[in-house]
């Protein structure tokens, strides 16, 4: 607890400038996650053109997976509805999904 208003203000400044750190290094984040999400996605292009699942590059391995994923929750939708179970499967949509993973190749004895 904060004995005098000097330590208060010396608190609230601390606050402050770690929150705008704090943002600062969201914003990074949020670019590095956006420009990893288009690599992925050109690297998922190549991949599908070559009909390839797995390819092993410069000492990385890259592993390409395609999946499809329903687009409701199965249980909050059919929970208290009367028939809810067919209605949920009639109004199931699949969404198509692609998983691109980049890790080091296991090495080669």
């Amino acid at each position: 607890m904060c004995a005098n208003m000097k330590e208060f203000q010396t608190v609230s400044e601390k606050i402050f400038e770690l929150e705008q750190k704090k943002a600062k290094k969201k914003k990074e984040i949020d670019d590095l996650d956006k420009e990893i999400k288009q690599l992925k996605s050109e690297t998922s292009s190549y991949m599908k053109k070559r009909q390839k699942n797995i390819l092993t590059v410069a000492g990385l391995e890259v592993l390409f997976t395609a999946f499809t994923r329903p687009t409701f929750d199965k249980e909050a939708f059919i929970a208290g509805e009367e028939d809810g179970e067919a209605t949920y499967h009639k109004y199931l949509r699949d969404i198509p999904m692609e998983r691109v993973t980049v890790r080091l190749a296991k090495a080669q004895v």
